[in-house]
């Protein structure tokens, strides 16, 4: 099985506990967007890994935009936690302001899931290209 496709079918899975382990099931009442974009991806993920894996005719264009999707939203949470760590900007003069806990290990979770992300978008690309030419 393909790197693209087998990081699909895990990612897929995970995606949504990793989530709803971080931020808890009352969480969809605070920031439903936040926990939703994440269920969608994960979805998406497990569409397109079952459609490249049982040689769909759409499964390599469906894995292209399944893993579009989920990096472009790994690349905007990545760099925002990434920016959040560096600036640390205080809400009240003389204060800190307060990361989340277990601020570092979020960042490398979402380094490991970006940085999957854009490796996984390049080789689908790269596999749906060759299809389309053959």
């Amino acid at each position: 099985m393909r790197f693209e496709v087998a990081a699909a079918f895990v990612i897929g899975i995970l995606l949504p506990i990793l989530e709803t382990a971080r931020r808890g099931i009352r969480h969809w009442a605070v920031e439903f967007t936040t926990m939703f974009e994440d269920y969608v991806a994960g979805a998406l993920l497990l569409v397109a890994a079952w459609a490249a894996y049982r040689k769909r005719s759409w499964g390599s264009i469906f894995l292209v935009l399944a893993w579009g999707y989920f990096s472009g939203l790994m690349s905007s949470s990545f760099w925002w936690q990434l920016e959040e760590l560096f600036r640390q900007i205080p809400s009240e003069p003389n204060t800190t302001a307060a990361l989340e806990p277990n601020n570092m290990v979020v960042i490398v979770v979402k380094f490991l899931l970006w940085s999957t992300a854009i490796v996984s978008l390049v080789l689908s690309f790269r596999q749906a290209s060759q299809a389309r030419t053959a």
